[in-house]
């Protein structure tokens, strides 16, 4: 015979609480997953004041040619662009840079500007809001001309530099005034095809190394950029028994920063370079994971510009590296010629490639979690914790050695994958 314990009377509430519990955590947390790279870029690119996040290339391997750069001072408020003009679609994010003493973490996004590709046939295109208050602009370019040359051209609504307002005086607004900017016409650069993605370790412990290969059939001295996405799949580490919470979770990522590379000393035009280290730790390569790079062929001037604003943050010694007054790059203000603003628009056809890691590929090393996977009693938290840590949630019923109902808790971490990732499963995943 089985006795309830006084456990059998909070049965029916403990089910409805550990479903409550499971479902506030399924809603909350894929939104916070879902924002994750976003929030991470807002941060990264707050803190690098007036350097673009898409311009960090601190992973970057190849050939690397020596530029100087002078006339360095600080400039606050000044517009930023950022994208490359490619086919298919054409992403364009703008901001205002930040004073070097501005502590603030909120990255001032540009979210009411009229943006579009332009050819010199005369063919516009106006981008489409993506819908959220990030600064981003999608053009859907299609096709590129090869025998076209393309521009981004701006139009925004910015204050005059002759209108002064004193902070802390009721000073009246500033008059807007229509600003337009366009970068240089530029031919579409043709692209090669990655050779390779491949992926590299040392040794136990040692990071997992995704490496890229490409050349240039014609032995060209190339130079480029790459981009990457990472997407993974995730399972909790206990599948829930008489309670609910999901066992299968997806998640994934965008790098921020912009890599480059040049063939310039290399042989015969090939490149390897090395885009991304994973700790062989990482969740990311427990079950599966997916990584997909973008290559795009830049000028020589863009490498030159890119390269140069890394290399003043780090001879600054510094990450809060004022931008080098000639870095202005290849856009200018049409409206008023002089006007400051900081970036380089390049037109380069898009190479792609992926891979997938399995766990069975040997990638993946099983270590501690850091936190017990055991149930335990609910007498025994109730006993060592005056109450249900928030962080425990009901794991199953089960009849202990004297025939009592026992609830056993559990970690939600344990149990519950949403706080890694997402239940909503990716495009086109295995």
């Amino acid at each position: 015979m089985i006795f309830s314990c006084e456990y059998g009377r909070r049965s029916e509430d403990a089910t409805m609480s550990g479903r409550r519990r499971s479902e506030d955590a399924t809603t909350s947390k894929v939104d916070t997953t879902t924002s994750k790279v976003d929030a991470t870029m807002s941060v990264v690119r707050a803190a690098l004041g007036v350097v673009l996040v898409w311009f960090l290339g601190f992973g970057i391997g190849g050939c690397i040619t020596d530029y100087e750069a002078t006339g360095v001072h600080d400039e606050k408020n000044i517009l930023v662009v950022e994208g490359v003009i490619t086919e298919g679609e054409t992403v364009i994010a703008l901001s205002r840079s930040l004073n070097l003493t501005d502590a603030s973490t909120v990255f001032n996004y540009i979210n009411d500007a009229i943006v579009y590709v332009e050819c010199d046939d005369g063919t516009q295109i106006l981008a489409e809001r993506t819908g959220t208050n990030n600064g981003q602009y999608t053009i859907r370019t299609g096709m590129l001309n090869l025998d076209c040359k393309y521009r981004l051209r701006l139009a925004i609504e910015e204050d005059s530099e002759d209108c002064i307002t004193v902070e802390g005086q009721d000073t009246p607004p500033c008059p807007k005034k229509t600003f337009e900017y366009v970068s240089d016409y530029t031919y579409p650069i043709a692209t090669p095809e990655i050779d390779s993605i491949f992926w590299s370790k040392r040794g136990l412990g040692e990071p997992v190394l995704i490496h890229v290969a490409t050349h240039d059939p014609q032995s060209r001295v190339l130079y480029y950029r790459w981009s990457y996405k990472e997407e993974w799949e995730i399972h909790s580490d206990v599948a829930a028994r008489d309670f609910f919470y999901p066992y299968f979770c997806w998640n994934q990522a965008k790098n921020p920063e912009l890599l480059l590379g040049s063939s310039e000393k290399t042989v015969f035009g090939q490149l390897t370079d090395i885009l991304v280290e994973v700790s062989p730790f990482s969740r990311k390569l427990e079950v599966l994971y997916r990584i997909t790079v973008d290559q795009n062929v830049i000028s020589k001037r863009a490498f030159d510009y890119y390269e140069n604003i890394k290399k003043n943050i780090q001879q600054s010694s510094s990450i809060f590296a004022p931008v080098p007054s000639e870095l202005r790059g290849n856009i200018s203000c049409l409206t008023e010629p002089g006007r400051p603003v900081i970036g380089y628009v390049d037109v380069s056809l898009t190479t792609q490639k992926q891979i997938f890691i399995k766990r069975a590929d040997g990638a993946f090393e099983n270590s501690l979690r850091g936190w017990d996977c055991d149930g335990i009693p609910e007498d025994t938290l109730l006993f060592l914790y005056d109450g249900i840590p928030p962080s425990y949630v009901p794991y199953e019923w089960r009849t202990n050695e004297i025939d009592c109902l026992v609830l056993d808790y559990i970690l939600n971490q344990c149990i519950d994958c949403t706080l890694f990732g997402t239940t909503e499963k990716i495009d086109d995943w295995p």
